[in-house]
């Protein structure tokens, strides 16, 4: 599927803790398809490399939400990443920006709601120091009579923040790539669905009991769609779709609604309840389904009508927090007669049947003498985005950016 030229990823220097993996495990999973193995199963259980993860693969771009969420001033989303809390909020001057979200007082988080709106100011719980949208300190009670207290040394620490064809995403390192390379060909086909000019039209968060790469690879494949997922297999035939690639640090496809009736992926046979076409899609598109992952967290499906965003935050070794949401055309969410219940009700069950899938994968993976699996032949994705993990893991281990043989 798409090509990882690089995820644009701080790598932390060797100072830090070594990965706890052996290089000959994912050597294999470096292999081509037809002769690799799974990465080994204690990159799904090892409390080291959960936390090796959070440092490294979660310290350069990751995706946190969406424009719409943050377009008007005062409005807010909150996400936490391993010990870290960013706020993004939208600024006087329509830009967002995004912050730690802790108060440069005594430290205590100032928002605790993933999602909100303010009106000038963020305002910390505890001690009413309070920020402009833009971070900068506008008040601090009781600081009048303290020696060199510089108002403009305290403002809120600054996080890197990118805004890519609607996806928001941060970098806390600082240090990452320019994101138009870290998203490649992926914005091509998120500018096609005007992903940009899309709003929220619901969301559903969830926790589940798996490692966040198990839920990643569970999404890059449909051979478990019969079995697990009848109703979605109903409007789309899991052997249908084509292979998508390009440059970028994504993985992804198609699939096709192959039942007759079928206008999407939705409740009572994938009839859209006159919602309206995303504009701009051919007639080609009505019947196309797309699937990418933005590695490493952000899980993008776009439909006829809608698309469809999960973000991933690992929360241990075998459990993950999801966001799920879904926007719309404007016009769609301004209809009188709007009801996007019919694709979050099919998504909902669709998202708990994969988490049950995930989870009994997370239980089994810990067996004591459980050892890595191999790719079936129709996996060519899943080995994709374990590759992207893979050649992250070889660079701490000392290994070369290029495929090597065993």
């Amino acid at each position: 599927m798409g090509t990882q030229n690089g995820n644009g990823n701080h790598q932390l220097n060797g100072s830090q803790p070594r990965l706890p993996l052996e290089r000959e495990d994912i050597l294999k999973t470096r292999q081509p398809l037809e002769y690799a193995s799974m990465l080994p199963p204690r990159a799904f259980t090892d409390q080291g490399v959960f936390e090796w993860e959070l440092d490294n693969l979660f310290r350069g771009w990751i995706c946190v939400g969406h424009i719409s969420e943050v377009a008007e001033q005062g409005k807010y989303l909150m996400r936490e990443i391993g010990s870290d809390s960013v706020v993004v909020i939208g600024g006087e001057d329509g830009q967002p920006r995004a912050f730690l979200n802790v108060c440069r007082h005594r430290g205590a988080r100032i928002v605790e709601e993933s999602q909100g709106q303010v009106k000038k100011r963020l305002r910390c719980p505890y001690h009413a120091w309070s920020y402009g949208l833009d971070g900068k300190l506008v008040a601090a009670p009781h600081m009048d009579g303290i020696e060199d207290f510089d108002f403009s040394c305290f403002g809120l620490i600054p996080v890197h923040l990118a805004v890519v064809s609607g996806l928001v995403l941060i970098d806390l390192s600082g240090e990452a790539d320019e994101p138009v390379g870290y998203v490649g060909d992926l914005a091509s086909h998120l500018d096609k669905y005007r992903t940009s000019d899309l709003v929220s039209g619901g969301r559903i968060d969830y926790m589940v009991d798996a490692n966040w790469k198990g839920i990643a690879e569970n999404y890059n494949e449909c051979l478990h769609c019969p079995g697990v997922h009848p109703e979605l297999n109903a409007l789309s035939n899991y052997m249908s779709g084509d292979e998508i690639q390009g440059p970028g640090s994504w993985c992804g496809g198609s699939m096709y609604l192959t039942a007759e009736d079928a206008e999407t992926m939705a409740k009572d046979g994938g009839h859209t309840a006159n919602r309206p076409m995303i504009d701009g899609l051919v007639k080609e598109d009505e019947r196309t389904i797309l699937y990418f992952v933005l590695f490493p967290n952000a899980l993008v499906s776009m439909h006829p009508d809608y698309v469809m965003l999960h973000t991933l935050y690992p929360r241990g070794p075998g459990k993950t927090e999801v966001i799920c949401e879904f926007f719309f055309e404007q016009r769609a969410v301004e209809s009188a007669d709007f009801d996007p219940s019919d694709a979050i009700e099919f998504w909902d069950q669709t998202n708990r049947q994969d988490w049950y899938v995930c989870e009994l994968t997370q239980k089994g993976i810990g067996a004591r003498n459980y050892t890595s699996g191999r790719y079936s032949a129709e996996e060519s994705t899943v080995h994709e985005f374990d590759g992207m993990v893979a050649e992250q893991y070889m660079s701490a281990l000392g290994g070369s950016p290029t495929r090597e043989a065993v």
